[in-house]
């Protein structure tokens, strides 16, 4: 039996993340205009690029069976990742000039509240 990818949590707030930065650019695009809901999809794609990027360094196949510092260190190296992704992919936003704050920030905000919805009613 082959092993899943990432964890079902995993997927779950990946997929939901990316519903809700999809949601969050269409809004912006009736409300704003398409720079905004560019600005929108930076957002919310930093957030889901960097959750992937931590999910994938941080997988279970990766800390199972090892020591508490070896599992420690590869979180926070993990972490350390995400953080760099998601600056990285800001920074890509504000040079390409697609840089409306309020809306890279809302849909980024969106999407960490997904992460914390699937955390809260996962079973």
């Amino acid at each position: 039996m082959q092993r899943a990818f990432l964890d079902n949590a995993y997927q779950k707030v990946l997929t939901l993340q990316a519903i809700s930065s999809v949601l969050c650019a269409v809004l912006a695009v009736v409300m704003d205009g398409q720079m905004a809901a560019v600005s929108a999809l930076f957002g919310g794609g930093a957030v889901v690029v960097g959750n992937l990027v931590y999910a994938f360094l941080a997988r279970r196949s990766t800390v199972y069976a090892k020591s508490g510092g070896t599992v420690l260190l590869r979180h926070v190296l993990a972490e350390i990742a995400k953080i760099l992704m998601v600056l990285g992919l800001m920074f890509s936003a504000f040079v390409s000039g697609a840089f409306v704050a309020g809306w890279l920030v809302a849909a980024m905000v969106a999407a960490l509240m997904c992460q914390w919805l699937v955390w809260l009613f996962y079973k």
